[in-house]
């Protein structure tokens, strides 16, 4: 049942999430309202600063429709920004809610405008078209779908400007400082001592302010902000890790919804995948040298109905850095090089360590190299820890002699039945215990046997590798 239930999370959790997100919306907005409405009331400096206008010729109701038209104008933007349409739908929501009240109210929206003013807020969808990005439609560009990074943003900045005018109207009591006529600008110097912070409701609004602000801030990203670092002994398979990644989201990418995406791909990872394809009558991957580095990256877009920009990147080194390495993070050790001192450097910057149990090591009674990842987790100070459990292809073999099911078809019991596996040896039980927040996590590529009885990557009908793990594993990471 609980199987199950996980299954049906995973399946479903980007609606799950946006069905959150749009009851946060529609609980916040009438809030937000409320805030907009009282800090106009209350206002003296904000009303002022807006009578500025008639000077002008323009009367404050033009400027605040055309303020109101900016915000539907990058509205727009962010739905017709298939990767923020979603975001966009939701924010759309709250903004008609908002508008709503504050006319049934009678507050902060000109209700003299009549309908010909109306016509104002047409100048304002124009400038947060403009501003928000909006001209990149009409020149040449690739066939990458289109960005409008500009209008989330612009939209983040205007929301939080308007709500923390209104609570400082609200909360601020203070006499004229500024007096705009026909004769023109008058202003008063106030003793500071004048002005008073009002208390009442201070905690409810400083809630809805912040939750208001967040909430548009939180949803409208396009990137992820998780840096990774792999950490592995020798042969653990290190570089065939972000190879599979990188397969894996190409493969994804030949959904119609995603085959426009780019995935700019390291030099140093197309020439790992060359060497893979070169020779298919073995591995042709060879273990990473002492006295080289690999900058292995790549993007892909995760989410078919969220969707955010994801880089997966890893310095990949020798596996014979490991057992340095937390002298190196402890700067305790000898002259450690160059090369270890970066390695050290991208561990202490990454807030997520990717640490590789080798299966094979495991099955053959080797040793695992764990010792060296608690000295590791010491030292540094990250936010998460994923194992994967590489090689698996091994567990695989086990898993179909034992319930007669693919791995790739039970996927969540297979994961639970690696666990179960590995958590025989003590070192990797306390190791999995010191790291509460992680699971498991098992990828492989699919083997056969070589005459001379040696695993060699399996082949499809294509001549494509087959890999089982990295769908699952990219969703983590992102």
């Amino acid at each position: 049942m609980k199987v199950r239930l996980l299954r049906l999370y995973r399946q479903y959790r980007e609606k799950v999430i946006f069905g959150a997100y749009v009851c946060l919306v529609v609980f916040l907005a009438p809030q937000v309202a409320r805030l907009i409405g009282t800090g106009w009331e209350r206002s003296q400096l904000a009303r002022s600063l807006l009578s500025l206008s008639e000077l002008s010729g323009l009367r404050p109701a033009i400027i605040i429709l055309s303020g109101i038209g900016l915000v539907a104008g990058l509205l727009v933007l962010m739905i017709l920004d298939r990767k923020n349409r979603p975001q966009g739908i939701a924010l759309s929501i709250g903004f008609v809610i908002v508008i709503t009240q504050l006319v049934a109210e009678g507050q902060f929206i000109p209700i003299d405008a009549g309908t010909n003013g109306l016509t104002w807020a047409i100048p304002g969808v124009l400038v947060g078209f403009v501003f928000g990005g909006g001209t990149t439609m009409f020149r040449l560009r690739s066939l990458a779908p289109q960005e409008f990074r500009r209008a989330p943003r612009l939209l983040r900045v205007v929301v939080a400007g308007v709500l923390v005018v209104a609570f400082a109207e609200i909360h601020l009591q203070y006499p004229d400082l500024l007096n705009v006529s026909g004769t023109g600008i008058t202003v008063f110097v106030r003793d500071p001592e004048a002005v008073q912070f009002v208390t009442d409701a201070l905690g409810v609004n400083a809630i809805m302010t912040i939750g208001a602000v967040s909430t548009v801030r939180w949803f409208t990203g396009y990137d992820a902000d998780t840096d990774f670092f792999v950490l592995g002994p020798p042969r653990s398979g290190k570089s065939l890790l972000l190879i599979g990644a990188y397969l894996e989201a190409l493969n994804d990418s030949g959904d119609s919804a995603r085959r426009s995406e780019e995935l700019n791909p390291s030099q140093d990872l197309m020439e790992l995948i060359e060497n893979l394809d070169r020779d298919k009558s073995k591995w042709i991957v060879e273990a990473t040298g002492q006295d080289e580095l690999r900058s292995l990256d790549f993007k892909y877009v995760r989410g078919s109905f969220l969707r955010q920009n994801v880089t997966i990147s890893a310095l990949d080194y020798a596996g014979e850095h490991l057992t340095r390495l937390p002298d190196a993070l402890d700067e305790t050790g000898d002259e450690s090089g160059e090369q270890l001192d970066q390695i050290a450097t991208e561990a202490q910057r990454s807030d997520t360590l990717i640490l590789l149990i080798d299966a094979e090591r495991y099955i053959n009674n080797e040793g695992m190299h764990l010792a060296e990842y608690f000295a590791i987790l010491e030292e540094v100070d990250t936010r998460d820890v994923i194992l994967v459990a590489t090689k698996s292809d091994i567990f695989a073999d086990m898993f179909w002699e034992e319930y007669e099911r693919a791995p790739q078809d039970s996927f969540d019991e297979f994961r639970e039945y690696v666990e179960s596996q590995l958590t025989n040896s003590e070192q990797f039980e306390s190791l999995l215990r010191q790291t509460p927040s992680s699971e498991v996590h098992p990828v492989y590529y699919e083997t056969a046997f070589n005459e001379d009885g040696e695993r060699i990557p399996y082949r499809d009908e294509s001549g494509s590798v087959v890999i089982v793990g990295f769908k699952q594993l990219l969703s983590k990471l992102g």
